[in-house]
């Protein structure tokens, strides 16, 4: 299906064994955006049992020079989207990645970039060769300038081949080499297309949320939590703020600031 801007434009996950067959679980939540045509890679040697409606079913074998059918899956999809006659794709992870609402049109979430992205929680992290990043991308959720991202989306895939360093280090391979050749490529996406909170309860060093009030994309393994709170409102709450009666003296300043220094905002 074509959007407003009258380009082709699809949502893409790559899958193996079990998630073959639980494409209606999260991936088929996408169908929310009617601009979005919905690609599945299967890898393997069939295509699975049960389909989805609405859903375009792609087999493909296995390449074990990923040495892991996690790394195969992970790495190749940002190479399958070649295939497709598409002009922007939305790449996801094929288990836990939910659409709660819709979401704009690709373009404008590009903003002219070749990739946009979310920061992984935390944002901080070292790169290899100890160059730091306070933006590191999570790779779960991808949008792309297929035409244009083509060379880009290459390098990643060519230096998964070289070291197997991690099932899941299709991350680290994107964040290394988009922070060395195409920062200016980049757009960075608000958390809320790519939000990883756990609900209503503190798992250390993760963040915490109280509502999904608008979140846009669930990146979760507790993503049937986010389905059951549908719908959700389009925005996120603003809390109101007790307006002060005047100026304050210092003393109160000072208290203020103390009662503001106590309160939690930072994950631990």
């Amino acid at each position: 299906m074509t959007g407003r801007s009258q380009t082709k434009q699809a949502a893409v996950t790559v899958v193996f064994g079990d998630h073959a067959e639980r494409l209606d679980e999260t991936f088929i939540s996408f169908r929310i955006n009617p601009f979005l045509e919905l690609h599945a890679f299967i890898l393997g040697t069939e295509l699975p049992k049960r389909r989805v409606p609405g859903v375009a079913y792609h087999l493909r074998k296995p390449d074990p020079s990923f040495s892991h059918p996690i790394r195969d899956a992970d790495f190749r999809r940002w190479l399958f989207i070649d295939e497709l006659d598409a002009d922007y794709a939305l790449v996801v992870d094929g288990c836990d990645v939910f659409c709660l609402q819709p979401i704009p049109e690709i373009p404008e979430l590009l903003k002219g970039g070749w990739l946009a992205a979310a920061t992984e929680h935390p944002g901080g992290r070292y790169l290899e060769g100890k160059v730091y990043t306070g933006n590191f991308l999570n790779a779960g959720v991808t949008f792309w300038d297929v035409r244009a991202s083509r060379p880009l989306r290459e390098e990643i895939v060519a230096r998964g081949r070289i070291r197997f360093r991690n099932c899941v280090d299709d991350q680290l391979a994107l964040n290394e080499v988009v922070f060395a050749r195409y920062l200016d490529k980049l757009t960075i996406l608000p958390c809320v297309y790519n939000y990883r909170a756990y609900y209503r309860r503190k798992v250390w060093g993760w963040p915490t949320t109280h509502t999904f009030d608008g979140v846009r994309i669930y990146h979760h393994d507790e993503w049937r939590k986010a389905r059951e709170a549908l719908p959700v409102a389009p925005h996120p709450p603003l809390a109101p703020l007790k307006p002060d009666r005047g100026p304050l003296p210092r003393w109160k300043q000072l208290w203020r600031r103390l009662l503001q220094r106590c309160q939690p905002h930072r994950i631990r």
